[in-house]
């Protein structure tokens, strides 16, 4: 790139520009200008018509009955105003994008005359420009290419500002001196001019003028013995080569032998062949076809969330200049939507596999008879673990954890009369409207309290209950083993628990963790995570370093974490487990024998570690992570945690705390 007088991008040398539109009015899909731009509630802006088109598109077939959808940039579940209506007019719903329509960006550049980019930068001038120096892609006018250029650039490709080469110096006269080269130096084989071997090389044993070197090398006759072995080398070369012309002929003759071989071989066996190949075809084509829509796939999501970032740092440099708070603030909630979508992209890359497809030949192909089968060979897949660049790794999201404090609100007794025995608190569930759901290991039961500490319900489970996890505002799963082992869906209505729905699961029996991860139910079992579906049938999908008594999901359930009970350090604390892929997000240290584990609105985890007596909170992906609550707090041996906007419950598992659950405040 030149100086002063440089070329810039997208800007020829004949003065002509182009201009680009502000990335802010692209659409994510079309990559075009939007149009009728509509604002999904995560703030990433469609076409109204492109949106529509996508909606209906991902919810056909087996989604027709969805109520939502995923946005397309980031993947954040997405309802409409009306999920009544048509799918056709959901985008019709969602608000205009004012900013996009207040935007009015034009960029010109045009009637830019190239100027010498030394005169620009010793004299402050603009002197119009003439040539053009290739090697370095500086600009010149006549009097700088003389008096600077050249002095300092022996042979360089020179060019005028109309791309004409001019020519280079004759290789008779020394560039440096501008001398005529007329002395030898056979130390160094090089001819120079007088300036050159009074100043480089006065110190070499042989130096001549060029013609007495000629002269001496003809009157040894060496310019003869030179030009008879070059005589004898030209003899050699012909006789090579006509070796060669004579190995090609041979081999033209063996291929024109094999290719009348495989003619006649692929005549006798046409007809059969010709179906078999037809077979083989689609069958490539259609594994193509398949992998290359999965690849072309990741690779959208990743264009429509790299032009989405994009506009969002332009928007957001647009908004601090304008000192429009109210969009800095949204505009800085979309960034970190869009790096944990990111970090989500990556994770699914890195779990995915990179194919092969390949045709392997069947060796009876070589000879055959009536006995042998007729194949064109199979069409198989390798697949191998996806590498991404090396450069890529897990963004640092600017998301802060929370620096406030947590105190005690109060603490309540959950051991009722009817109970057997003391309780054994498994899981705890804090809903929004204050209520406490409480699964009472020892007593088989399943427990209703008002927030103020009043046994509203109770419910016998046939098993131990275990982990508590939320389905929605009056509907929770609670994890059984034993007994009817697997999943149990009750009510919660008019503070009555009411068992709706068992799903029993038969592979195993100890069901500990419960979380819902893309739709479906996960499970853990010691140190294996099932997939479960409707009918009870599990398959399992994961096998954790460790025994995991815990599950929580990501605020939009396309994650799930998993606390694991190790205590050797540097062993895995919290597993995030996403498709085909568990990462490590944090490891024994600040936190020992991780057991309960939740989510709050913004993503961040709170865990209880039983070993390192603690309650400590940690961002999605454990680049941060503190202490909230210690022993000085109350905390014994905690178990398990519920977190529901403000506040949490917290239970511990000593002696002295068994019945009682913890209510803590964050301010």
């Amino acid at each position: 790139m030149a100086e002063g007088g440089l070329l810039p991008e997208h800007k020829p040398v004949n003065g002509k520009t182009t201009t680009s539109p502000s990335r802010l009015l692209d659409c994510p899909i079309c990559l075009e200008q939007m149009l009728q731009p509509k604002s999904l509630p995560c703030l990433h802006s469609f076409c109204e018509k492109c949106l529509g088109t996508y909606i209906v598109k991902d919810l056909s077939g087996e989604m027709a009955a969805a109520t939502s959808f995923p946005c397309p940039v980031c993947r954040t579940i997405t309802s409409p105003v009306d999920p009544s209506e048509s799918k056709e007019s959901w985008a019709r719903q969602f608000s205009s994008n004012d900013l996009v329509q207040d935007v009015n960006v034009t960029e010109t550049m045009s009637n830019i005359r190239p100027f010498c980019g030394l005169c620009k930068k010793t004299k402050n001038i603009e002197t119009p420009a003439s040539y053009l120096c290739k090697q370095d892609g500086t600009l010149f006018c006549k009097s700088c290419k003389t008096n600077a250029h050249d002095f300092f650039h022996e042979i360089c490709d020179i060019v005028t500002v109309d791309g004409t080469t001019l020519k280079k110096p004759s290789s008779k006269i020394c560039v440096t001196h501008n001398e005529k080269m007329e002395w030898y130096c056979r130390d160094h084989m090089m001819i120079r001019c007088n300036t050159c071997i009074i100043i480089e090389h006065r110190r070499c044993d042989v130096v001549t003028t060029v013609k007495e070197f000629c002269e001496k090398q003809t009157e040894h006759s060496s310019l003869y013995e030179m030009k008879k072995s070059l005589g004898m080398a030209v003899k050699s070369l012909e006789l090579m080569v006509k070796a060669f012309d004579d190995r090609d002929e041979f081999m033209e003759q063996n291929q024109d032998d094999g290719l009348k071989s495989i003619s006649d071989l692929r005549q006798r066996i046409n007809t059969h062949l010709d179906k078999k190949e037809e077979e083989i075809t689609q069958e490539m084509i259609s594994k193509h076809k398949a992998e290359k829509e999965k690849v072309n796939g990741t690779r959208q999501r990743c264009s429509r969330l790299k032009i989405s970032i994009e506009n969002t740092t332009e928007a957001s440099t647009t908004a601090v200049q304008r000192e429009d708070h109210i969009e800095m603030i949204q505009l800085f909630h979309r960034g970190q939507t869009e790096l944990r979508a990111c970090n989500d992209l990556i994770d699914d890359i890195s779990a995915s596999k990179s194919v092969t497809i390949k045709h392997d030949i069947n060796s009876n192909l070589v000879t055959f008879d009536q006995t042998s089968p007729l194949s064109m060979g199979r069409i198989f897949i390798e697949k191998q673990s996806c590498n991404i660049p090396d450069e890529v790794g897990y963004l640092q999201n600017q998301d802060l954890l929370s620096d406030r404090c947590a105190r005690k609100v109060k603490q309540c007794t959950i051991q009722i009369p009817s109970d057997q025995g003391k309780c054994d608190v498994r899981g705890v569930l804090l809903m929004a409207n204050g209520s406490m759901i409480i699964s009472d290991f020892q007593n088989c039961k399943l427990k209703l309290f008002s927030f103020e500490g009043q046994c509203l319900n109770d419910l016998k489970i046939e098993g131990y209950p275990r982990d508590v996890f939320l389905l929605d505002d009056v509907t929770v799963a609670v994890a059984v083993s034993v007994g009817q082992p697997g999943i149990h869906v009750v009510k919660v209505q008019d503070d009555v628990l009411t068992l709706s729905n068992v799903i029993k699961v038969h592979s195993f029996t100890e069901c500990y963790g419960i979380a819902i991860k893309d739709g479906n139910w996960v499970i853990s079992s010691k140190s294996n995570i099932y997939k479960v579906d409707q009918d009870g049938k599990a398959e399992r999908i994961y096998i954790l370093p460790g025994t995991s008594a815990y599950l929580a999901s990501s605020p939009d359930r396309g994650h799930v974490f998993a606390s694991l009970i190790n205590s050797a350090v540097g062993d895995v604390s919290i597993s995030k487990l996403s498709t085909n892929k568990q990462t490590c997000v944090s490891r024994v240290g600040m936190v020992m024998n991780a057991l309960g584990i939740d989510t709050d609105r913004d993503g961040n985890l709170y865990v209880c570690g039983q070993g390192s007596n603690n309650v400590v909170q940690m961002s999605p992906y454990g680049t941060r992570i503190r202490e909230l609550l210690t022993s000085k707090d109350g905390i014994n041996r905690p178990r398990a945690i519920s977190v529901c906007g403000d506040r949490f419950i917290v239970s511990n598992q000593s002696s002295t705390y068994q019945d009682i659950v913890h209510v803590y405040q964050l301010y």
